[in-house]
């Protein structure tokens, strides 16, 4: 959480010595609208729900493009984004798809899908780009990272979720009777090679994902973790779905369990 964000909703709240109970959700988005227009922007796809992209109709031979690492913030400077036939995308986009659907891939133009199979759980897409395309109304947008040993790295996206199980603890109520055993989500995904500059602290946004801050870095081979920033929002960026419910993230855990829980131990010690 930014210090910014965090004076401007003590400053929304005005003087008051009364107890304000309030949900997160209008502080996470404070804190999205100010890091948004300066976190670069990086593709990372998660190891357990990847799918894999051919493009057939393209050199096997890596290729590089430079393209800004925020579209509307020049100043954050470039990256090299790599090309070649083989795709890592996301599970969630890929299931949907249909031959002969007309896709669009993010910094690189429309493809159409050729044939579709799942073997082991994992999808296998191939499709054959087309440069002539240029429509990309009503296409599903799909983010990629080119499949590149040389590169590509595993990093480890963490999830927090709240350390209690409701919004008020009452006065009767133990910690240890609501206090969420598992807090922290932590799950493997493929980076892009760019990201191996990254510092410790900085922020960024893995595209459709949402928002990040890289926690910690161990080690000559770079094994980094980064933090999941929440932005206000109850729904996912995109159908990439993230381990936890942003909903709750944002608006506090439900107490409906909770309380029909504890409302059944007053029953039963009557």
């Amino acid at each position: 959480m930014t210090p910014a964000a965090l004076v401007k909703f003590m400053l929304e709240q005005g003087a008051s010595k009364n107890t304000n109970l309030m949900e997160w959700d209008k502080l996470w988005a404070y804190n999205k609208d100010i890091i948004d227009p300066i976190t670069p922007r990086y593709t990372a796809i998660v190891q357990e729900t990847h799918a894999k992209l051919i493009i057939d109709n393209v050199p096997e031979a890596i290729r590089a493009e430079t393209h800004p690492l925020h579209q509307k913030n020049a100043s954050l400077g470039s990256k090299a984004v790599l090309y070649g036939r083989e795709l890592l995308v996301e599970s969630g986009d890929a299931q949907d798809i249909a031959v002969g659907e007309r896709i669009t891939l993010m910094k690189w133009g429309n493809a159409t899908v050729t044939s579709t199979e799942t073997v082991d759980g994992v999808i296998t897409l191939h499709a054959n780009i087309n440069p002539e395309d240029k429509d990309f109304k009503k296409t599903k947008k799909l983010t990629w990272i080119a499949v590149d040993q040389n590169t590509n790295f595993e990093v480890t996206l963490v999830e927090l979720d709240h350390l209690i199980t409701k919004k008020k603890v009452e006065g009767d109520e133990k910690v240890e009777d609501i206090v969420n055993k598992t807090s922290r989500i932590a799950y493997t995904a493929i980076a892009e090679g760019n990201m191996k500059t990254l510092k410790v602290g900085d922020k960024i946004q893995l595209e459709r994902r949402g928002y990040f801050m890289v926690d910690k870095i161990q080690g000559a081979d770079t094994k980094m973790t980064l933090n999941f920033i929440p932005d206000g929002k109850s729904k996912n960026m995109s159908k990439i779905q993230s381990k936890l419910d942003q909903a709750e993230i944002s608006g506090g855990k439900k107490d409906a369990a909770v309380d029909a829980a504890k409302a059944k131990q007053k029953n039963q010690g009557k």
